[in-house]
């Protein structure tokens, strides 16, 4: 049995006043939980979790196999030309997870990236199924998250030694390229053949880092997570009321390593539960400089890329190492 990590629970409210004291201590915890493992998890978010769940496990139950496939991504559905937003199909025998992807409500047709036919842009293409107001609570629930990413982003920028602000030049409402996942994993009778990692475990998911600037994960209490920490793979708690964080790619890659995006995977457990994590994405033509948090020169700075560069070399190499979610 492996060993758990201490993962410390952040209140997030210091962040949204200007008591110094107070949002000196949050900022403290995110720069030490950032520089260990990598993973915490925060309160105070004011997201309704439980009718998040309850929302998601009933759009799960009555969405039919051919809506599933109407509205499938190009990868199991060649009528369909969306590679980021629609369905991720299960494979009878073969794959077991499936989900649903959205992006950016403010995708519209008369976006200027939707007109340009830019890569990572898509017009959200909703589900028809019978739950009454299911689009309008989805898309509330993303700028529910946006704004929290935003305060959350807040301290990660003080937790860099830069303005609170900082962030916010480059995450915007209008371009964001942030995505939520509604991720199911079914308990079944007969589970399609399993992966496991170098030591054996039986996986959900590969090993891997999150293409992201940083991720927000809502889950169910089922303890499923594991962080590669002081080379060994160690459990992450699960918790209902609280959401984990951690940094993704990006981040690593703008620090210069220094809040690194920690290396994890999902344990295999048939048991019937959820994962919805929103990732938070720049906008695809924000770049920004690679730089040594506190001014403290550390070596070679990496070279600066423009996110949506960036994101779709990303995704298209996650796929391409752990296959098609």
């Amino acid at each position: 049995m492996s060993r758990a990590i201490d993962v410390p629970v952040i209140d997030l409210f210091p962040l949204a006043t200007d008591n110094y004291n107070l949002k000196a201590k949050v900022v403290s915890q995110i720069h030490a939980a950032s520089r260990s493992h990598g993973f915490f998890y925060v309160s105070g978010h004011r997201i309704d979790l439980d009718r998040l769940r309850n929302i998601t496990t009933e759009f799960h139950r009555v969405l039919s196999d051919d809506e599933k496939q109407r509205i499938a991504i190009k990868a199991y559905n060649n009528k369909n030309t969306h590679f980021r937003n629609g369905y991720y199909m299960y494979i009878p025998g073969k794959k077991a997870v499936e989900s649903y992807c959205y992006l950016n409500p403010s995708f519209t047709s008369d976006h200027q990236a939707i007109k340009a036919n830019l890569s990572l842009h898509e017009v959200n293409i909703w589900p028809q199924v019978p739950i009454s107001g299911l689009r309008e609570f989805y898309e509330s629930h993303y700028w529910e998250m946006f704004d929290l990413a935003t305060l959350l982003l807040r301290g990660y920028a003080l937790a860099l030694g830069r303005d609170e602000n900082y962030f916010g030049l480059y995450f915007k409402k209008i371009d964001t390229l942030s995505s939520v996942s509604l991720i199911r994993y079914p308990y079944l009778e007969k589970y399609p053949p399993v992966k496991k990692g170098q030591d054996g475990r039986e996986l959900g998911f590969e090993d891997h880092l999150d293409v992201s600037l940083i991720t927000i994960l809502c889950q169910t209490s089922v303890d499923n997570l594991q962080v590669e920490y002081e080379g060994e793979w160690r459990d992450i708690p699960a918790s209902k009321e609280h959401l984990l964080i951690n940094a993704g790619t990006y981040m690593s890659h703008i620090t210069n390593g220094y809040f690194h995006a920690p290396n994890h995977r999902v344990k295999h457990i048939n048991a019937e539960r959820l994962s919805l994590p929103y990732f938070v994405n720049l906008g695809n033509d924000s770049t920004i400089e690679p730089f040594f948090p506190f001014g403290v020169e550390g070596g070679i700075k990496n070279v600066p890329i423009p996110y949506g560069k960036f994101l779709n070399h990303g995704l298209h190499a996650l796929i391409e190492k752990n296959g098609q979610t």
